[in-house]
This record gives structure tokens, sequence and C-alpha cells, in this order.
């Protein structure tokens, strides 16, 4: 039960970290996708919830053109942490830069490939990378600062010996 009640107030904290003003990607949903395998054996859940997180939010905030090329970037997050990921500091921070990354070079080719802001060719894919590297730098920093504060609070609730991360 006390899972139950932590693993809701976890999804209920990345559903309104995306209803909130925040500067753009500046949430923990990705830090949430990484961290999950800390939380959770169920390898389902773990890639269902960001999921669903992306899908409850999206209801209330709208749906856009890129949603595909977003949630297949989290689909593939969670796969990548079912694989990789070791329960400890090295896989958490290693994961932490790995989901934003490959979340940036998913969804900025959709982009791409979805607007006629930009040329297709590798010019124009070129300079969609090129101008969405300040929303990468905000995924990158956030995922990073909340994937340590997931595992500080969850070793500081859980009572347990920090040292055991390195």
């Amino acid at each position: 039960m006390n899972l139950l009640k932590s693993l809701l107030f976890f999804v209920g904290l990345l559903i309104l970290s995306r209803l909130i003003p925040h500067p753009p990607n500046f949430t923990p949903l990705i830090a949430g996708a990484v961290f999950l395998p800390f939380m959770l054996k169920d390898k389902t859940l773990i890639i269902g919830l960001p999921l669903l997180c992306l899908f409850i939010s999206d209801l209330i905030i709208g749906f856009h053109n890129v949603m595909l090329w977003t949630y297949g970037a989290f689909l593939i997050i969670g796969l990548m942490v079912i694989n990789f990921s070791k329960l400890n500091l090295k896989s958490l921070l290693g994961l932490s830069i790995a989901g934003p990354s490959f979340f940036y070079l998913i969804t900025n080719f959709g982009v791409w490939v979805s607007s006629s802001t930009y040329a297709k060719d590798i010019y124009g894919l070129l300079e969609c990378y090129a101008l969405a590297l300040p929303f990468y730098g905000n995924s990158l920093s956030s995922t990073l600062l909340f994937s340590l504060l997931f595992i500080a609070t969850r070793y500081l609730l859980l009572k347990k010996d920090s040292s055991q991360l390195i």
C-alpha cells in the first residue's frame, strides 16, 4: 500500500509538472522515466507510466503534431532504462544524460519532418537541431536535477546509506 501511495504521488507530480508554468522542456518527466526502475520491477509500468503521464497532461494542455515522435521518444527511453538500469548512481546519471539526448534527437527530427519551417535537406535538419539546443539544455539540466532529487528522496525515505550508490 505504501508503494501505491508513493506511485500515485509520483505520477501526480509528473502530470502536474507539465501543467504548471515552467521554462520550456524543464520538467521532471524524463527523470521520472529514468527513475522508475528504482521504484518498480514491472517493465510494463516502467514503460507505460511516463506515456500515461504524457497522455493525461496532453488531454489538458492539448495535442500537437509531434506527438508520435514525443511518445516514441518516451517509449525508447523506457526500453533503454529497463535494459540498462543497474540501480546505482552511475547508471542513473548515465541514463539521465542519454534520456534527454534521445528525446532531443528523436523529437527534433520529428519537428523537421513535420514542419514547413525547415528545408528538407541536411542543412534544414541541422538548423532544426541547432535552434533546439536551448530546449535540450533545459531538458538535460532538469533531468539531471530531478533524477538526483528523486534518488536522494528515495534514500532519505528508505533510510538507506547513500554510499552504496557509488
